[in-house]
């Protein structure tokens, strides 16, 4: 293909104004082929395709007006509209999310499942940490005994333990705080979402716990456990 017959293409493509509409079919296959193999690379480029048509759409729409066709621009805005609607209903109520779906939980690594209910005194014989289910797969909460000699914050950061990927980084670090005062005893605990990944699909995740004492002191960790976890479905 010459850049003679490129340059063809295009101008099909505005002038004629059913092509826009059935180029939708491209990234609806590739988006179909994304749910059959579970992967998110080809539901990522199916949602680039479908913008850059929808912009292809807008243009077009254009270029009916200038030829005198603007009564042909009707039929694309109204299927543009519709598929914008509907992919935009998909991907705020349930995207599609595949992250732990092809992950191998390592088996030359201590891992444990959280648990099933609060923990008990002897739970924390051999781990400071514990980690339990909190309603739905994806939702836990976290128990530490360990008790900082300083005013700070407790809160958690998470890793994938076969990539090192950070999990949540853009909620977790808030919504595993912990406010602790230095004459504080007994158990801390809160919940908290991991959001990477959907129900049913396990991978390994590195919790660590750290704290952050008031001041300008720096960060530091308190203790890390792994745990075979799945991600909360929106």
């Amino acid at each position: 293909m010459n850049l003679g017959d490129i340059k063809t293409g295009f101008e099909k493509y505005f002038r004629i104004w059913w092509i826009p509409i059935i180029s939708y079919l491209v990234p609806f296959g590739i988006f179909i082929l994304g749910l059959a193999f579970r992967r998110d690379f080809l539901i990522d480029f199916a949602l680039i395709l479908f913008y850059l048509n929808i912009l292809g759409s807008i243009i077009s729409c254009v270029v009916q007006v200038f030829i005198r066709k603007w009564y042909l621009l009707f039929p694309q805005l109204i299927v543009a509209g519709f598929l914008f609607f509907f992919v935009g209903m998909i991907f705020t109520y349930s995207p599609p999310d595949f992250y732990g779906t092809h992950k191998k939980i390592p088996e030359n690594i201590v891992i444990s499942e959280p648990l099933d209910s609060i923990p008990i005194q002897s739970d924390f014989n051999n781990n400071h940490f514990v980690l339990t289910g909190y309603g739905q797969p994806g939702i836990y909460k976290y128990y530490t005994d360990l008790k900082p000699k300083e005013n700070g914050c407790i809160f958690i950061k998470a890793y994938e333990v076969t990539s090192n990927d950070k999990l949540s980084t853009s909620r977790l670090k808030e919504r595993s705080k912990i406010k602790v005062d230095s004459i504080d005893s007994g158990i801390f605990s809160n919940d908290f979402t991991i959001y990477e990944g959907s129900w049913g699909d396990k991978y390994g995740a590195r919790f660590e716990l750290w704290f952050d004492p008031k001041g300008d002191k720096p960060e530091y960790k308190l203790t890390e456990r792994n745990y075979i976890i799945e991600g909360w479905m929106r």
